[in-house]
C-alpha cells in the first residue's frame, strides 16, 4: 500500500501524443533508471482476439551477447525479470552464456475474465488492458506485493491519474527500513529515488496504486509493498490509455486453458497453494500432480470443460509436465 500525494494528470492527456507525453517525462530528468525505447520494448499492444480465441503475441528467441543480463533483457524486451526466469530454468539470470539462445516468454493466453477494462492476474504477473473501441489488448509486466504484504484480490475502478508523484512512505515500510538499518525519509519528492516513477494511477480501494518505479528489476516478481509496478515508459503509455472510472479486476489464475483455432492450450504458472484433488472422472485417466509438494491439478477441470462442447485427445502426460514446470509459456495439449 502507498500514500502519495501531487497534482492530478490533464484530463486531456489521453488525446496526446506519447511522443509528447515522452517529452515531458524526459523533462522531469528522473536520472538513470528513466526508461526509454530502446530499453524497453513497447510491444505490448496485440489485436483483440475474437470470441473463442484467446492467444496473443508469438514466443521469441533472442541469442544472448556478452553481459545480457536478465534484468537488461527483460527491460529490452518488455518482459518480467521473473517470466524470463521461468522460461528459461538452468539458465545463469547474471552470467548467461554469450552465444546461447534464450526463450522470450513473449505470447500469452488472455485470462479466463471479462475482456473489458483492466485484468490484473497476480500469478503470471500480468495486467491486461481491453480496448474494445480500438480493437486492441494491451499487455504489461507487473511487480507486485510480497508474502506479508500481498497486492489483494479486488474489484475496484481508476479514479485519477497523478504526474510525478511525491510518496510518502506508510510507518510500516519506515520501520521495516528502520529494522535493517536504514532511515526512510517521510517524504520522497519525484525524482530518480522515488519509487512510484514518473505516474501512479490512483485506484479506488485505499492505499493502491498503478505505478512506475525506480526499481525496474522488481518487475515481474513479488517484491512490492502491495501496489502494482510497471516499467516506467510502461506506466507512461498505460496512463495514456486508461480511463477514469474504468474497471480494474485483480484476480488469481496460475492456470489458463483456451483454443485457438483449432487447438486447446495450457499455459501454467507456478501456484502458490492448492490443497485440492482433482479427479477426472470415470472416462479420463486420473492422474495427480504432487510430486514436488504442489497439487497442479487444478487446470484438469478446465480441459474438461474446454472440451465437453468441443472434443479433442489430450496428451495428458504433456499437459501435467506443463503445469509441473510453470514455465508460463502456452503449450498446446490437443493430438
Amino acid at each position: 500500500m502507498m500514500q502519495m500525494m501531487l497534482a492530478v494528470i490533464d484530463p486531456q492527456l489521453r488525446t496526446k501524443p506519447l511522443v509528447l507525453v515522452l517529452l515531458l517525462y524526459s523533462a522531469a530528468s528522473l536520472g538513470s533508471e528513466i526508461d526509454t525505447a530502446a530499453k524497453v520494448s513497447l510491444a505490448v499492444h496485440f489485436p483483440m482476439p475474437g470470441p473463442q480465441q484467446a492467444l496473443v503475441g508469438q514466443t521469441r528467441t533472442r541469442v544472448l551477447q556478452y553481459e545480457d543480463t536478465f534484468a537488461k533483457l527483460a527491460r529490452r524486451e518488455g518482459v518480467g525479470f521473473g517470466a524470463l526466469q521461468r522460461a528459461n530454468p538452468g539458465v545463469d539470470a547474471w552470467l548467461p552464456e554469450a552465444g546461447a539462445k534464450l526463450l522470450v516468454p513473449s505470447a500469452t493466453l488472455l485470462p479466463a475474465a471479462p475482456r473489458e477494462g483492466v485484468v490484473v492476474n497476480l500469478s503470471e504477473l500480468k495486467m491486461f488492458l481491453y480496448q474494445p473501441e480500438v480493437g486492441t489488448v494491451s499487455v504489461y509486466p507487473i511487480g507486485i506485493g510480497d508474502e506479508g504484504s500481498q497486492t489483494p484480490l479486488m474489484e475496484t475502478v481508476v479514479t485519477s491519474k497523478i504526474e510525478n508523484p511525491t510518496w510518502y512512505p506508510p510507518a510500516s515500510i519506515r520501520a521495516r527500513h528502520a529494522q535493517e538499518g536504514r532511515e526512510l525519509a517521510p517524504l520522497v519528492p519525484p525524482g530518480p529515488d522515488n519509487p512510484l516513477g514518473p505516474f501512479a494511477v490512483q485506484l479506488a480501494r485505499k492505499g493502491y496504486f498503478i505505478h512506475g518505479t525506480n526499481l525496474p528489476m522488481g518487475v515481474g516478481r513479488r517484491v512490492s509493498s502491495g501496489c502494482i509496478r510497471l516499467y516506467n515508459l510502461h506506466i507512461t503509455d498505460f496512463v495514456r490509455r486508461v480511463a477514469l472510472g474504468q474497471t480494474v479486476r485483480v484476480i488469481e489464475q496460475p492456470y489458463k486453458v483456451a483454443w485457438h483455432d483449432d487447438s486447446l492450450y495450457l499455459e501454467a504458472h507456478p501456484e502458490r497453494h492448492s490443497d485440492k484433488t482433482v479427479s477426472l472422472g470415470p472416462n479420463k485417466e486420473n492422474t495427480e500432480a504432487k510430486d514436488d509438494g504442489v497439487n497442479h491439478s487444478g487446470f484438469v477441470s478446465q480441459i474438461i470443460r474446454a472440451t465437453s462442447e468441443r472434443q479433442a485427445k489430450i496428451d495428458w502426460s504433456l499437459a501435467f509436465a506443463t503445469a509441473r514446470a510453470g514455465r508460463g509459456v502456452p503449450v498446446k495439449i490437443s493430438l
